[in-house]
């Protein structure tokens, strides 16, 4: 069975290494941190270069390693080289790949915009994993992000899939089972309280999402379409009335407690 991530969305009250330490505390094999931050009023707890160290002999002490940099938001007023700092911090810190979100209607711009950042990522031994979201205002399903997958036509280029914004804009797990192994770059589980399609959710989005098995999403259908060896990882954001450390137990447990039932054919 294999051990999730753990998306650093999960304790933003946390700093980044003060979050390692508690990944590991739970057995996670791998943490997503952020590296960038989206613009407007959002401000995540980044890696920069005023932590980078400690971060870095955090992660050599507890031996997790990064999977994802956050988060790289292309926009008409931010380009790929807004970005090159943040593909730099990915790099040092050994991750896979760099998340990108597309803000931006502008066909021929995205398509630019995103083949200039996979090249940047390339260079850099990076991935881009594009995670489209229900509430941009294009690219903003699965056939979406693939038609953008098949524009940009970018060996470094994948889907981040989000089971939330799956479900959100309307997806299906046979539409993931439909998916070759190279076109997804990873996973990421939690769990909400109904199957509306709408992209009316932000505020679950961001603060107020279900530890997997807790709710109603189909899961064990979207799991079993995964291509086998797929990464799996945690995004549980939830209001911090419980401490971040229980928190993320709650979660992980939830978690292997799904696996295991799925694994056993008993979900």
């Amino acid at each position: 069975m294999q051990t999730p991530g753990l998306h650093h969305m999960t304790a933003l009250e946390t700093n980044p290494a003060e979050f390692v330490s508690l990944a590991a505390a739970e057995g996670c094999p791998t943490v997503s941190l952020f590296a960038a931050n989206p613009g407007g009023a959002t401000a995540f707890p980044l890696v920069d270069g005023t932590n980078l160290q400690a971060v870095q002999q955090r992660l050599r002490d507890s031996g997790v390693q990064v999977a994802n940099v956050d988060v790289l938001m292309l926009t008409p007023r931010s380009g790929p080289d807004d970005f090159l700092a943040a593909l730099d911090i990915g790099a040092e810190l050994g991750a896979r790949a760099a998340v990108a979100l597309l803000y931006d209607d502008d066909i021929a711009r995205s398509v630019d915009h995103m083949a200039a950042l996979c090249e940047q990522a390339a260079q850099r031994g990076l991935r881009i994993a594009f995670e489209f979201t229900a509430f941009t205002p294009a690219w903003n399903t699965l056939a979406g992000a693939l038609e953008l997958l098949d524009r940009v036509d970018h060996p470094a280029l994948a889907v981040g899939l989000d089971v939330l914004h799956l479900v959100r804009s309307g997806g299906s797990a046979s539409e993931v089972a439909d998916l070759p192994t190279e076109r997804i770059a990873h996973a990421q589980l939690c769990d909400g309280n109904s199957l509306v399609a709408t992209a009316d959710y932000g505020e679950e989005a961001a603060a107020n999402r279900l530890a997997p098995g807790r709710g109603v999403f189909p899961l064990a259908e979207f799991l079993r379409a995964l291509p086998e060896g797929t990464a799996l990882e945690l995004e549980v954001p939830q209001p911090a009335t419980v401490p971040a450390a229980e928190r993320i137990a709650q979660a992980m447990a939830a978690a292997r407690e799904l696996l295991a039932a799925i694994g056993n054919g008993t979900t």
